[in-house]
């Protein structure tokens, strides 16, 4: 099971993804994760005990034109944590993977350090951002379950300004179980990241696995009881 080469669909093809990534910002492929590796982060995901994270009224940067709301559940740990070895063996995978591609001999040094599994339910959601300055290279994001539409934008001026007048659309897809998106982060080609937006699921619940290159993990929600 921790063969890399069982990571990723046999049609999948990673330079040809990278490349694009590193030229456009971001890449989507609806067929990537191998049926066998969705089915184990699918149990690895039920197994977990996720918080919700509820960022509707408490908004992230509440106030400022980078504003984003979210409403999901989440469980986010450390590379080599024991209660996700599926999670791990696909960051061991795909830096093996990635190394072999020799035309980005930049993400030789790329070595995921977050695991982060996220459920979102029919009325889950979040608004335009863009990932965390500090995530390094390349971020990856599974879909394992679900589906839900996912919008890609530029900003038009201030690219920390997420408002109406400040930013276009410029394409759209619908993750399904297997889909890939790959995000372009500092260090990798311009190093600018895109704003996104992922709308509710059209089927619920949506789960995914994200993984980041960051000096820091997210740290879990907690609410009183």
């Amino acid at each position: 099971m921790n063969n890399p080469e069982t990571i990723l669909c046999d049609s999948f093809d990673l330079e040809n993804a990278l490349q694009l990534t590193k030229e456009h910002g971001y890449y989507f492929a609806e067929t990537a994760l191998s049926l066998r590796y969705e089915i184990a982060l699918r149990d690895e995901i039920n197994r977990l005990a996720l918080e919700e994270g509820d960022h509707t009224e408490a908004a992230i940067n509440k106030g400022k034109p980078n504003e984003v709301k979210q409403l999901h559940d989440r469980f986010y740990v450390e590379y080599g944590d024991e209660r996700t070895p599926f999670a791990n063996m696909v960051i061991e995978g795909l830096a093996k993977r990635i190394r072999l591609c020799s035309q980005f001999p930049e993400l030789y040094e790329w070595q995921l350090s977050e695991i982060g599994y996220q459920r979102y339910h029919k009325a889950g959601f979040i608004g335009i951002h863009k990932d965390r300055a500090s995530d390094q290279m390349l971020s990856v994001t599974f879909t394992i379950s679900g589906s839900a539409p996912v919008e890609i934008y530029r900003t038009i001026s201030d690219p920390l300004d997420y408002s109406e007048g400040n930013v276009e659309k410029i394409n759209d897809f619908i993750t399904t179980p297997g889909s890939i998106m790959m995000l372009r982060a500092p260090g990798f080609g311009t190093g600018e990241q895109v704003p996104h937006k992922i709308l509710q699921p059209t089927v619920t619940p949506r789960d995914i696995l994200n993984l980041r290159m960051r000096p820091t993990v997210l740290e879990q929600p907690t609410y009183p009881t």
